[in-house]
């Protein structure tokens, strides 16, 4: 249905929430720009369902990078089970889609802090819900990866907290999507302690501290340094424009793609 595109590292777009369905003139740039891929999140799904996101991209040439779910492995055994259930969905989804990438959070939106204040419990229910996933998305040729940033309630918020989980599932289908920063941490140390495993971003920038969002080029992380940190360490996947509602998304689009497409050609 969704043809996978031959070439290796690529340029892709989040489209978070419900954006695949608003945003049609966003598609369409998009897809001019020759954007490689797009992530497309649950809301999308709850809304109009399989058939209707596959109708919202069908037309375009750019194929569908990862899928983006909210599981929920550490609250309880209920919201594990709902959430292997929600992963088999997705799963299917992805095969539909000719996608080889899903997240697998780990907890709630919000449910901890920090990673500090997680209970061996919720270490051994995140661990075991990812193995879980995994094994399921092995059997499809699926990705599961890991959304490895700070602030959002998962237990992978540091690289230490990211190994632990890493080294408990144990898992070759496993990879880290890099979202810096982690918890107290440089973004080219984290891209340093990470490398091994990380096969996927999610590209931001910032200057004058978290949060100040600006292009890729002009922030405060030397994005090209960052990307030869991961090279360094066999990168070669994707890298989704993250938070592009700073200023206008169509502006953020046609500025990041094109840029990260030249940075793409002279790393390869």
């Amino acid at each position: 249905m969704i043809k996978q595109k031959e070439t290796k590292m690529k340029a892709g777009f989040c489209l978070h929430g419900t954006w695949v369905i608003e945003r049609p003139e966003l598609l369409k740039v998009l897809d001019e720009i020759d954007c490689d891929g797009v992530e497309i999140w649950q809301q999308a799904f709850e809304a109009i369902g399989l058939k209707g996101v596959v109708e919202k991209i069908e037309p375009y040439s750019f194929e569908v990078a990862a899928l983006n779910p909210y599981m929920d492995f550490t609250t309880s055994e209920e919201s594990f089970s709902e959430s292997v259930k929600l992963a088999e969905t997705f799963l299917d989804y992805a095969s539909a889609l000719d996608c080889k990438r899903i997240r697998t959070f780990t907890s709630k939106m919000g449910s901890f802090k920090t990673s500090d204040e997680a209970e061996p419990v919720h270490w051994e229910r995140a661990i075991k819900g990812i193995q879980t996933v995994a094994d399921m998305a092995a059997e499809k040729d699926i990705l599961c990866t890991m959304e490895v940033h700070a602030g959002d309630g998962q237990l992978y918020d540091t690289s230490e907290a990211t190994l632990r989980i890493l080294e408990g599932v144990d898992r070759k289908n496993v990879i880290v999507n890099l979202q810096p920063p982690l918890r107290g941490e440089d973004a080219l140390d984290s891209a340093r302690r990470l490398g091994a495993y990380v096969q996927h971003l999610h590209a931001h920038n910032w200057r004058g501290g978290w949060g100040k969002f600006t292009y890729l080029d002009s922030g405060d992380v030397d994005f090209p340094k960052y990307l030869d940190i991961l090279r360094g360490h066999g990168f070669d996947g994707y890298i989704s424009i993250e938070h592009a509602s700073y200023r206008d998304t169509i502006e953020i689009a046609r500025h990041e793609i094109p840029y990260l497409k030249r940075l793409i050609a002279s790393k390869t």
